[in-house]
């Protein structure tokens, strides 16, 4: 029987696992375990070439889609007196989120980088736009080319009226090449995103309601190039 070329038999491994992350991501109650994201990396990356790489700069940039899975807006209720009734919580419809990511990346240890990180995100439930400055810890399981748990905080800077300027971004993913050339090489990212809004406007334009705050929990995946 003829065994599959190697190309062939890499890309049905990745794509094995990536469904298995996937699965895991979309059917757990609770969030996502780091153990079973970091077994899931380091069985990707048995099918790595392991070698050791001259330490360097390398960047990022990437092209994210997000579906959320909870939005909670959370707000106040006063009486005519302005006296406080109650903190509400509503859930509101879950959509979709998209955006762009820069990343400039440099490995202080053999299998880990720290990094910088800048870039835009929109939120088509209430039409939320910021920008995003951070930074991102990357734990590679091989080399700085390789498959890597990723985790980024971020701070929002509002584009849109409707919200504060405030820290509020965290994202843990799980990175993998997809394809290389002799000039990049193009990455698959899939992550757990939580993203932490105060919020300045009536969401259901009661009299009395007060806006607080709005929570996005969501999974999503991004497709980047890095050089």
């Amino acid at each position: 029987m003829r065994s599959l070329p190697k190309k062939q038999t890499n890309m049905k491994t990745y794509l094995t696992f990536l469904f298995s992350l996937l699965s895991i991501l979309i059917y757990s109650q609770n969030k996502p375990d780091v153990t079973d994201i970091f077994e899931t990396g380091k069985n990707i990356s048995k099918n790595s070439h392991q070698s050791q790489l001259e330490k360097k700069w390398f960047s990022n940039i990437e092209i994210e889609f997000g579906i959320n899975h909870e939005v909670r807006y959370d707000y106040a209720l006063y009486d005519n007196n302005d006296v406080l009734i109650s903190g509400v919580s509503s859930d509101l419809e879950n959509k979709t989120s998209y955006g762009i990511l820069y990343n400039i990346n440099y490995p202080i240890f053999d299998k880990l980088s720290i990094g910088a990180v800048g870039g835009f995100q929109y939120q088509s439930q209430l039409k939320i736009s910021a920008l995003k400055l951070g930074g991102i810890l990357r734990y590679h399981f091989i080399n700085y080319e390789s498959v890597n748990i990723n985790l980024m905080t971020a701070y929002n800077i509002a584009l849109s009226n409707n919200i504060d300027s405030e820290m509020g971004n965290v994202r843990l993913g799980l990175q993998f090449p997809i394809k290389r050339s002799d000039v990049f090489i193009l990455n698959l990212n899939i992550f757990s995103d939580y993203n932490f809004y105060g919020y300045t406007k009536k969401v259901f334009n009661e009299t009395n309601e007060r806006p607080g705050n709005i929570i996005f929990r969501s999974y999503g995946f991004s497709l980047g190039i890095q050089f």
